[in-house]
C-alpha cells in the first residue's frame, strides 16, 4: 500500500497538534502549580503521581474511573474516595475539596465559593466568591485588629515580667548578702553563749561561793611566803658574793710563810660574815602551811560541790576553758543523740546565759528565715512562665466564667477551681506546667468514687484575658477555652495580607 507524501504529512501534522493539545490541556481539579505533574511523557503516556509503575494513556486522566490507587488519575471526578478536587476561587482563597463530594448535587459555598465541583450541571452553583472575598476581608480585619492590639499589650506583659525578674534577681543578691551578716553574726553569738556558759559554770571566784572568803585569804598566806623566799634568797644571794669575796682575797693575799695581815683581815671579816647572818627568820612559819589546814579547806562535807561544774576553769587560760567546755558539749550531745543520756534543760541559768541564749535563737531564727525567702525567690526566678516569660507578668491573676450551675475560675500558673451556687470552691487542680498553647492544672480535689481532679487550658491570641468555655469531656477532667494577649504573635505586614487576598 502506498501512501503519498502530502497525506503523511497531514497525518503528521494532526498528531503532532493532538500532542501539543494534550500537554496544554488544562486538568480540572488541579491547581495552576500542580498542571506539571499531568503533563504526559514523549509517548503521551502518564504515570501514578505516586505509582510511577503504572503508566496510563492522557485520555484515562478524568474519565470517571479509578485507576491509580493513589487517586491521582481522577483529580475533578468523584470516582476515587481519596481524591483531592481543587477549587480556584478566583477574587477569594482556594480551596481543596474531597473528591467524593464532586458532582453530588450539593454547593459546597464553605470550600468551593464558584461552584466549580458541580461542573456537570446536576445543580448550578453560582459564584459568590466576591461575597464571600468581602466577608473574608472583614472578618480578617476584625483578627488583624485584635492581633495588633494583642500584640502590643502583650509587648506590655513581657516588659512587666522583665521589671519584675530584675526586681527578683535584685532581691536574691541582697537576700545573699543579709544571709552571709546573718551567718557571722551567728558565729559571734554562738561564741558569746559559749564564753557566758564558761563563766557560768566556774564556781571558783564567782560571787556569793561558801569559797571565796577562804580561797581568798589563803591566796594572801601564800603570797606572802613567796614575797618571804624571795627575800631570803636575795640576802644569801648577797651573802655568798661577798664571801667569794673574801675568799678570793684571802687567796689572794695570803703567805702561808709569814704571820700575814691579810690572814688577819680576813679572819677578822670571816668572823663578820658569820656574825651577821640573820638566820632562818619568820619566812619559814609562811612556808610551812599545815596540808591539813588546805584538807579542811576543801572538805567536801563543808562545800557541796556540783559534780557537773569543773572548779579548775577559773584558773586556767580562756581559750582552753573554751576549748574543754566545746568538747564537754559534743560528748552531752553525742551521747543524748544516742539515748544514753537524758537532755538536760537548762535551769537556774545566769542573766548573761540566758540574754546570750535568746539573741542567739533570734539570730539562728533570722537565719531560717532568709534562707527560705531565698529559696523562694530562686525557685521562682527557675519557674517556667512561657516565651519571653510573659506569663510571669499574670501570675496569680483570675478570671471566670459562669456556666450552668457553677462559677468556673482560673488563676494563672496559679490553680483552676469551680464554685456553686452555695458553699465553698472546689479545687480543680493546681499549674503543673505550660506546653505550647496549652495551660496543665494537675491534683485537684479527688472525686467520688473517681480520679482527681485536673484541667487542660487551651490559649488563643486576645487582646484581654477572658474565658471563652468550660466543658467536662471526661468525668473529673475539664476543658477551657479562653483567650489572652500573652498568646498574640507578631502581625503580618498589610502588603502580605493583600497578597494573600
Amino acid at each position: 500500500m502506498r501512501i503519498s507524501i502530502s497525506t503523511f504529512a497531514l497525518a503528521l501534522a494532526y498528531t503532532g497538534r493532538e500532542v501539543l493539545a494534550a500537554k496544554s490541556a488544562h486538568i480540572r481539579g488541579v491547581s495552576d502549580a500542580d498542571q506539571a505533574l499531568y503533563q504526559p511523557d514523549k509517548s503521551g503516556n502518564w504515570a501514578c503521581l505516586n505509582h510511577p509503575d503504572i503508566v496510563l494513556p492522557m485520555s484515562r486522566i478524568n474519565d470517571d474511573y479509578c485507576d491509580c490507587p493513589d487517586g491521582s488519575d481522577e483529580p475533578g471526578t468523584s470516582a476515587c474516595p481519596n481524591g483531592k478536587f481543587y477549587c480556584a476561587n478566583k477574587g477569594h482563597v482556594p480551596g481543596v475539596l474531597p473528591s467524593s463530594r464532586v458532582n453530588d448535587g450539593v454547593c459546597d459555598y464553605d470550600i468551593c465559593c464558584d461552584g466549580s465541583e458541580e461542573w456537570a450541571g446536576v445543580v448550578k452553583c453560582e459564584n459568590k466568591c466576591r461575597e464571600f472575598a468581602a466577608e473574608y476581608a472583614k472578618k480578617q480585619a476584625e483578627i488583624r485588629k485584635t492581633q495588633v492590639a494583642g500584640w502590643n499589650a502583650r509587648a506590655k506583659l513581657v516588659a512587666k515580667a522583665a521589671g519584675i525578674r530584675l526586681a527578683l534577681q535584685k532581691e536574691l543578691g541582697q537576700l545573699d548578702t543579709q544571709i552571709a551578716v546573718s551567718e557571722a553574726r551567728i558565729v559571734r553569738v554562738r561564741e558569746a553563749l559559749k564564753l557566758a556558759e564558761v563563766q557560768s559554770s566556774s564556781r571558783v571566784g564567782t560571787k556569793g561561793s561558801p569559797l571565796l572568803g577562804r580561797v581568798k585569804a589563803r591566796i594572801e598566806e601564800y603570797q606572802e611566803a613567796t614575797t618571804a623566799l624571795s627575800q631570803r634568797v636575795t640576802i644569801l644571794e648577797t651573802r655568798l658574793a661577798l664571801a667569794q669575796d673574801i675568799l678570793q682575797k684571802l687567796n689572794d693575799e695570803y703567805n702561808p710563810n709569814y704571820n700575814d695581815e691579810g690572814v688577819k683581815a680576813a679572819v677578822k671579816a670571816y668572823q663578820e660574815f658569820k656574825e651577821s647572818d640573820p638566820g632562818e627568820g619568820d619566812y619559814l612559819q609562811h612556808i610551812e602551811i599545815s596540808a591539813a589546814d588546805d584538807e579542811e579547806l576543801f572538805s567536801e562535807e563543808e562545800i557541796d560541790v556540783d559534780p557537773d561544774v569543773v572548779e579548775y576553769d577559773a584558773y586556767i587560760p580562756l581559750q582552753w576553758r573554751l576549748w574543754i567546755h566545746d568538747q564537754k558539749t559534743k560528748l552531752r550531745e553525742f551521747l543524748v543523740q544516742r539515748g544514753l543520756l537524758a537532755e538536760r534543760k537548762p535551769s537556774g541559768e545566769t542573766a548573761s546565759v540566758s540574754n546570750a541564749r535568746k539573741e542567739r535563737d533570734a539570730a539562728e531564727k533570722q537565719n531560717n528565715e532568709l534562707k527560705t525567702k531565698r529559696d523562694s525567690v530562686s525557685k521562682d526566678l527557675a519557674a517556667e512562665f512561657g516565651d519571653d516569660d510573659v506569663f510571669r507578668a499574670l501570675a496569680g491573676e483570675c478570671i471566670d466564667i459562669e456556666s450552668g450551675e457553677f462559677t468556673y475560675e482560673l488563676c494563672f500558673n496559679d490553680r483552676a477551681s469551680q464554685k456553686g451556687k452555695s458553699g465553698g470552691p472546689t479545687k480543680l487542680g493546681n499549674f503543673d506546667k505550660i506546653e505550647g498553647n496549652k495551660m496543665y492544672f494537675t491534683n485537684g480535689v479527688k472525686c467520688w468514687n473517681g480520679p482527681h481532679r485536673s484541667a487542660v487550658v487551651e490559649m488563643q491570641c486576645g487582646e484581654k484575658n477572658k474565658v471563652l468555655s468550660v466543658s467536662e469531656p471526661a468525668m473529673c477532667e475539664y476543658f477551657f477555652k479562653i483567650v489572652t494577649p500573652a498568646l498574640c504573635t507578631k502581625p503580618e505586614s498589610d502588603t502580605k495580607l493583600k497578597d494573600e487576598l
